[in-house]
């Protein structure tokens, strides 16, 4: 099973997940980290550190995030060079978070590239006829 790290600027990560609950159910190996107003760039890695550690018996560790260059990415970034088990994915949207849930038992790359599928899909633009 692959390990989930979900990590957002404000309740970005919390209110994501409590939407995947409701869909999906409550979800095993899956840790959330809200990077809230006031919190330091220090104390974020010391939360992602701590559930990075949560998940170490997991081959491997997948972490996402809200914005590619923000505090979440950038410090998950960090610590996925000291731990090579870890993996970080920036533009979480729900559609992707929601299908990797179900798609946790394949390989690290297949994970990977099928939920980058998922997310690109999962957007649609509604338009009347």
């Amino acid at each position: 099973m692959i390990g989930i790290i979900l990590s957002g600027h404000g309740h970005f990560a919390s209110g994501l997940y409590s939407s995947i609950k409701l869909i999906a159910g409550e979800q095993e190996n899956f840790e959330i980290i809200d990077y809230e107003e006031g919190m330091s760039a220090d104390t974020l890695s010391t939360k992602l550190e701590g559930a990075i550690q949560n998940l170490s018996s997991l081959k491997d560790i997948v972490v996402f995030t809200d914005i590619a260059g923000g505090t979440p990415f950038n410090e998950s970034a960090k610590l996925s060079v000291v731990h090579g088990n870890v993996r970080v994915l920036s533009g979480t949207n729900a559609p992707l978070l929601l299908d990797s849930c179900f798609k946790r038992s394949v390989s690290i790359d297949e994970f990977m590239d099928e939920i980058m599928q998922s997310g690109k899909e999962g957007m649609k633009v509604f338009k009347v006829k």
